[in-house]
């Protein structure tokens, strides 16, 4: 079990990343044991994942019953959390960066909870109908391009990368989510047929 004191820690030094305060990464451990420990960041992030489907989901076209369509959330939201690391690891040995892969997946890993975060408070602002679905609109492709920034600087200040090399794991790791998602999407779409 993870302590409050270390939830504090991992997501402050998110915090610190996220105003693009180098010093932020050295907040995090770069051993095996904090890798694995990090991965608690997904039970923190779970209600406010829960909130933004919720909220993203809401009049969408779902054709699976309530279980079904918890059980495609639900292993979208663990393969989410496995895919990226799983891949980082053989792009940092490919790369020679594998001597800093664990205190990069664990900094990402806390990182992602300030962007869950901030994607609900959006998403919910956007939701409300306060405001022009336009300025919405604008407000959710602003957020987006903030957390592929702050996801750059991070891949940046851990693995000591290039600026082309840290786009090309942001890339690499947006491409993995929009592949889960649209993945997630088709099978929350799925019309079943019963004959008779």
């Amino acid at each position: 079990m993870i302590t409050s004191q270390e939830v504090g820690r991992g997501l402050f030094g998110a915090w610190m990343l996220a105003r693009l305060d180098a010093k932020g990464i050295f907040l995090f451990d770069n051993t095996v044991e904090a890798f694995w420990r990090s991965f608690w960041a997904a039970g923190v992030a779970l209600p406010v994942y829960g909130m933004l489907l919720v909220v993203r989901d809401s009049g969408g076209v779902i054709g699976v019953g309530t279980g079904a369509a918890f059980l495609i959330h639900a292993i979208a939201y663990i393969m989410g959390w496995i895919a990226f690391p799983f891949v980082m690891f053989y792009v940092t040995r490919t790369f020679d960066r594998q001597q800093a892969y664990c205190r990069y997946i664990v900094a990402y890993n806390w990182a992602v909870v300030l962007q869950l975060s901030l994607m609900l408070l959006v998403t919910s602002i956007a939701a409300t109908g306060v405001i022009a679905s336009s300025v919405g609109t604008i407000l959710k492709i602003g957020a987006v391009l903030a957390i592929l920034f702050y996801q750059g600087f991070i891949a940046r200040v851990a693995l000591r990368t290039t600026v082309p090399g840290a786009a090309g794991i942001v890339l690499l790791d947006l491409l993995l989510g929009l592949s889960l998602d649209w993945y997630s999407v088709r099978l929350l779409q799925i019309q079943f047929v019963t004959a008779g």
